[in-house]
């Protein structure tokens, strides 16, 4: 018997070729999951566990929850029964809620008893360990957590630990008043109005105790923002402050480095530089960008302050730059002059959104209860600078 020759579908070949020569492509999600992620928590590298690194699942990096949550002192359980994990702070003993007997298919997070939902990835089990997203992870331990894309860096951040006095306080001695008047001390209150141009009211030796307090090995640049401050009449006090603010009080920790004497986060976008970034008129002998790094680079402290009080310049005045002074600020053009007025005024501005997020719903909100950017750099900082109680005489009534 002759067989016949059955007719080959060149359609057919051709796709079963490119079939299998796609197949040998990794997919970009597989690439990225083959890099290595590090993370970073307040300027350290932390390594993961050996037997699971940080991962990119559905455009999203997650993190081992436990490595991050010990490294920041928290406690981590897991509890196997009610398929979740149990967080715990520093001196937490309140009681857990009993685990739900349901057929969970996703892990729960408990933190501190209550109960957290992820609102950006479910948790995943990966090698018995749980990871979850750096955005929810930021939510879950209250801390900054940031990703670099260009680095593939995990950057975790503590706040700022804000110290009235670091020696032991005597109680105050209760001494009776006449009945007609009594002296009562309180925290003095945020002025909103207090204007970004004026002239400097905290002392350099107020600020550099303050300093010192939270930071015994931080520069010492108090002398500087006031001295530039008053060439062009702007608060250095204040904006020695807001620095502190911004660098978590010269600690660094964040995609700006210490080296770059960049003191207030200027061009750090989230974006490493390409080196070629245009410099919009600032001095080239004085700032640059590096490929690969996060914001401008200036040449020494006293050009970092200058562009520093420049940037606060260009939103508070309309005016031309004092004669005789260099351009620093590579986004001084950028700026809408004389749009902030005020420091709460850089809420949304200088600093987006300028409020927690998880609070209000707007920056009108927090504005309209003092809890805003520019709020939190006048109480949080000046206040401790300039005094922490002072006097009010009031009348009490027998």
């Amino acid at each position: 018997m002759k067989l016949r020759k059955m007719p080959i579908n060149r359609c057919l070949i051709i796709g079963l070729v490119l079939t299998l020569f796609f197949a040998m492509i990794p997919s970009q999600a597989q690439a990225e999951v083959q890099k290595t992620i590090r993370i970073y928590m307040d300027g350290k590298e932390i390594l993961p566990p050996q037997d699971q690194a940080a991962v990119i699942i559905n455009d999203r990096t997650m993190v081992p929850l436990r490595v991050i949550s010990e490294g920041l002192g928290l406690t981590v359980d897991w509890d196997h029964a009610g398929f979740r994990v149990l967080i715990g702070s520093t001196g937490f003993q309140g009681a857990v809620p009993p685990a739900s007997m349901s057929d969970a298919k996703i892990p729960g997070v408990f933190m501190d008893g209550k109960e957290i939902k992820p609102k950006y990835a479910n948790p995943v089990i990966i090698n018995d360990r749980i990871l979850l997203s750096v955005r929810d992870i930021s939510e879950t331990i209250g801390r900054k957590v940031e990703w670099d894309q260009d680095n593939y860096m995990v950057l975790v951040m503590s706040p700022p630990s804000i110290t009235v006095s670091a020696e032991p306080q005597t109680p105050a001695q209760v001494v009776e008043q006449p009945p007609e008047t009594q002296q009562i001390t309180q925290a003095p209150a945020v002025d909103g109005d207090i204007a970004i141009m004026g002239e400097s009211v905290a002392s350099s030796e107020q600020l550099r105790a303050l300093l010192k307090q939270n930071n015994p090995q931080a520069p010492d640049l108090a002398d500087l923002y006031l001295e530039i401050g008053k060439i062009y009449g702007i608060r250095g006090d204040i904006a020695f402050c807001q620095a502190a603010k911004e660098t978590g009080w010269w600690k660094f920790g964040g995609l700006a480095l210490p080296e770059q004497n960049n003191y207030c986060g200027l061009s750090v976008t989230g974006r490493a530089a390409t080196a070629s970034e245009d410099l919009k008129g600032a001095n080239p002998a004085k700032v640059q960008f590096i490929e690969g790094k996060h914001g401008a680079f200036f040449d020494c402290p006293a050009s970092g302050v200058e562009a520093h009080i420049q940037h606060l310049y260009a939103y508070a005045s309309s005016n031309p730059l004092p004669a005789g002074r260099d351009l620093l600020d590579p986004r001084f053009a950028l700026i809408k002059r004389g749009l902030s007025p005020r420091w709460i005024d850089l809420g949304g501005k200088w600093a987006v959104p300028g409020y927690d997020k998880s609070k209000f719903a707007s920056i009108e909100e927090a504005l309209a209860v003092g809890e805003s950017y520019g709020h939190s750099i006048l109480k949080d900082y000046y206040n401790k600078a300039v005094g922490e109680a002072i006097q009010i005489p009031q009348t009490v009534g027998l």
